[in-house]
């Protein structure tokens, strides 16, 4: 048989397919043929891969399109060998014999179909590498598209975006996005469904950086927070986030702190406000709003209705701003967070806050740290303290409120039996031996109760306290002292009070009258130890506690006992 019998037309149309010769079954059943070659039956195989490979011979030129049909597996054919010779044998017959060209017109040819090696065969084989499929068309994980995208943009991919994009939770902080970056991974996470928190703080990425964000946010409602502080978005940036809260129905806290937000980007929060129905929580710290801003800002939160928590902390509100602010807390019903820490309010301030805290009810933290109030501040507040049952935290640390401020302050919560206040920071602030006596009163009724004050003074720091006794708290002394320097710190003396249970002015009480004006006095003691203390103290015929040497001694010049006071110190040390 020629080659060209075998193979069909060089000129076919598909080089792939190679035809085969068959017998017609008339001509079987006559007789009337001859067989070109043997037919070898060959075992049946569950499943065969056939390659086509070009004849390497001598008269290759002649053919350009010859093909040898071969099995992949040779150990399942041990007639391979034979079926070669044959094979051969028909090929150095091809050039001269007419019978095989003849017979060759009488048979019927079958396409089969041959398969080329490509890439895709690459995955039956096995390999320790993890390849990632970035070709395919369904990437559900973003990450080819990530890929693709940096690639486009001519930025180099972020790993721990790239490992972390399918998480709940993303934190890329001061990773040096900028603006392009940030439009890589807005690209990528707009199609995102896991994506809940978004924190990426620090990265500079400009106004351009914050568009491209925003947008991302138009279309994902998934995101539920967002934390974009220190990224220098400006009024480009105020003005798309803005547009976008107001659009947005998963988005629930957003940070905006360190941005650069000045007075001019304010109406486009104001408007953001109005329009915002979603939004909970903003945080707009440690911007450039002034005086301006605040006035505006004043009326806007008084018809708030949405946010639960507002932060305008370490901005520049300051005097009226301060005080429309204030009002506006006064008339809104929602705001369960407000901070306006440090912003130099100043004493004028004070009363508006306290009127805003006596008369909210829905409030329940309070930030006025940093804020230049003075005692007269912290006593309007101290005030409100008296009738205001929601708060729970206050804040009024770093503040020139003095020491009797600090004691104004927990005497205010100590007497509201309804007081819901769990914690009073009073950082850096001075206080004195009452405020801590006071503090201690109101954990006998709330264990929970946490206060924070600055350095503990052995005695006021206002015009009122000069010429007060000093008194060290931290010193160990007898029980009957504990009781002279509660009642000196409260202005009374403990002779007028042991007099009451003397009418007859014999200056000795018992020890049941002494205990007696303890508890009227509400004096934190230990009453076993004062037993024992009282045991020691001489008494007179009657059994009763003799006072006359104490009455004496108080009624000395305060010169002489201030003299024998630091003599008695100095001794002592």
């Amino acid at each position: 048989m020629s080659r060209e019998g075998r193979t069909g037309s060089p000129e076919g149309d598909n080089p792939d397919q190679v035809d085969l010769p068959t017998i017609d079954e008339n001509e079987e059943k006559d007789g009337n043929y001859e067989r070109p070659f043997s037919v070898t039956k060959q075992p049946e195989l569950q499943s065969a891969h056939l390659a086509r490979t070009p004849v390497m011979s001598e008269k290759s030129e002649e053919s350009e399109s010859a093909i040898l049909i071969t099995e992949l597996l040779d150990s399942d054919y041990p007639q391979k060998k034979e079926e070669e010779e044959e094979s051969d044998e028909i090929e150095e017959d091809q050039s001269g014999s007419d019978r095989g060209s003849e017979e060759l017109e009488d048979f019927k040819t079958v396409n089969i179909q041959t398969d080329e090696l490509s890439n895709d065969d690459e995955d039956l084989w096995d390999t320790d590498l993890e390849i990632d499929d970035e070709g395919g068309e369904h990437d559900p994980t973003g990450r080819a598209q990530y890929r693709s995208v940096c690639d486009q943009l001519g930025v180099v991919p972020i790993s721990y975006f790239i490992r972390h994009i399918t998480e709940p939770t993303v934190t890329m902080r001061y990773h040096g996005l900028g603006p392009i970056g940030a439009k890589a991974i807005a690209l990528v996470l707009r199609d995102n469904v896991t994506l809940e928190h978004l924190d990426i703080d620090g990265n500079w990425i400009g106004g351009e950086g914050g568009r491209a964000i925003a947008r991302m946010l138009e279309e994902n409602d998934y995101i539920t927070e967002v934390s974009l502080a220190d990224n220098r978005l400006g009024s480009l940036g105020a003005r798309c986030i803005c547009k976008m809260i107001q659009s947005n129905a998963g988005l629930r806290q957003i940070n905006l702190s360190d941005n650069n937000f000045g007075d001019a980007d304010t109406e486009y929060f104001i408007e953001c406000l109005e329009q915002n129905k979603y939004l909970r929580d903003l945080n707009l710290s440690k911007n450039r709003f002034g005086q301006i801003a605040g006035e505006m800002w004043g009326p806007a939160i008084a018809s708030n209705d949405t946010l639960e928590s507002l932060d305008l902390s370490w901005n520049h509100l300051r005097l009226k701003g301060g005080i429309a602010v204030a009002r506006g807390l006064q008339e809104n019903v929602r705001l369960k967070t407000f901070r306006v820490a440090w912003n130099g309010l100043g004493p004028e301030c004070g009363v508006p806050f306290a009127d805003a805290l006596a008369n909210n009810s829905a409030v329940q933290e309070l930030d006025l740290s940093g804020n230049r109030l003075d005692m007269k501040a912290a006593s309007a507040i101290s005030k409100s303290l008296l009738s205001n049952e929601e708060i729970k935290i206050l804040r009024m640390g770093n503040n020139h409120i003095t020491t009797s401020g600090a004691v104004a302050l927990v005497t205010a919560i100590n007497n509201n039996e309804s007081s819901s206040l769990q914690e009073l920071d009073l950082t850096d602030v001075p206080v004195e031996y009452e405020f801590l006596r006071v503090v201690e009163d109101i954990r006998l009724k709330r264990p929970d109760f946490r206060v924070i004050n600055g350095p503990v003074l052995r005695s006021g720091n206002t015009l009122e306290d000069i010429g007060k006794p000093a008194i060290d708290p931290y010193r160990k002394k007898e029980p009957v002292m504990v009781l002279n320097e509660h009642i000196v710190v409260n202005d009374m003396r403990l002779l007028d009070v042991l007099k009451r249970y003397d009418p007859d002015n014999s200056f000795s009480v018992t020890a049941e009258e002494f205990l007696a004006a303890l508890d009227e006095l509400a004096v934190p003691y230990d009453r076993t130890k004062l037993e024992q203390a009282l045991e020691k103290v001489p008494r007179g015929k009657m059994g009763k506690i003799y006072f006359g040497d104490f009455y004496e001694q108080q009624n000395r010049p305060m010169s002489s006992r201030s003299q024998r006071t630091e003599v008695k110190e100095n001794c002592d040390q």
